[in-house]
């Protein structure tokens, strides 16, 4: 059964959608940046294993804060999700505030996870190290095998990766109007039964004063 008079149906249903349409994005992005860093990394050290030679890869950094941006993205999703479908049967004040406050803290969670990542995209590169038996190749050697394979160890020109911190700040954004949203129709419903026109529709019960007026007039007619 479909809830009327729900506060703000339209505008949540919007922010609610769009938030879950790009949390969506943003965690595909995020798988898809794992499997193509993978792979990657796997061209190369298969190019340096006939040589004889050992790559070491490290992208540490940039991997343990997209992981928690891709699985906050996910929960983003389910959230928004979840509030969608309660948009359609209930108007308690108590699931509007739960959810509100939760996707507000995922909301500030996202944002916490993709500073440093559009820092280390921005500003970094992989460590890319290698070594024939025990002694260490010069980097010029390295960025020339890069370079015969197309693969680059610089983040920002590595468009997965751009592609990775990109969208999920769009997803931050209609996560923070949904969020809003929520505990501004939370707060309206909770304050709905004190602003109720019925309550102050009755007449006033007559004063002992004005009943006694009325008695007397009775008796002098």
């Amino acid at each position: 059964m479909v809830v009327a008079n729900v506060p703000y149906r339209l505008a949540r249903t919007a922010a609610l959608s769009l938030a879950f349409i790009f949390s969506v994005i943003g965690l595909a992005m995020g798988i898809n940046a794992l499997v193509k860093s993978n792979d990657q990394k796997d061209l190369v050290k298969k190019a340096a294993a006939p040589l004889g030679a050992t790559v070491n890869i490290d992208t540490d950094d940039v991997f343990d804060v997209g992981c928690v941006v891709t699985a906050v993205c996910a929960l983003i999703a389910a959230t928004s999700l979840l509030s969608l479908v309660l948009l359609l049967f209930t108007r308690s004040a108590r699931a509007l505030s739960f959810l509100g406050f939760f996707l507000t803290f995922l909301t500030v969670w996202l944002f916490a996870s993709l500073v440093p990542m559009t820092d280390f995209v921005a500003n970094r590169q992989a460590k890319v190290s290698a070594f024939l038996g025990a002694t260490p190749l010069p980097d010029s050697i390295i960025q020339s095998v890069q370079q015969q394979l197309g693969v680059t160890s610089v983040y920002r020109q590595i468009h997965y990766l751009r592609l990775a911190v990109a969208l999920p700040w769009i997803a931050f954004l209609f996560g923070a109007i949904a969020s809003a949203l929520e505990l501004i129709a939370a707060r309206r419903v909770r304050n709905a039964p004190l602003a109720n026109p019925a309550t102050t529709s009755a007449e006033p019960a007559p004063s002992y004063k004005e009943k006694g007026d009325a008695d007397v007039e009775q008796v002098q007619v």
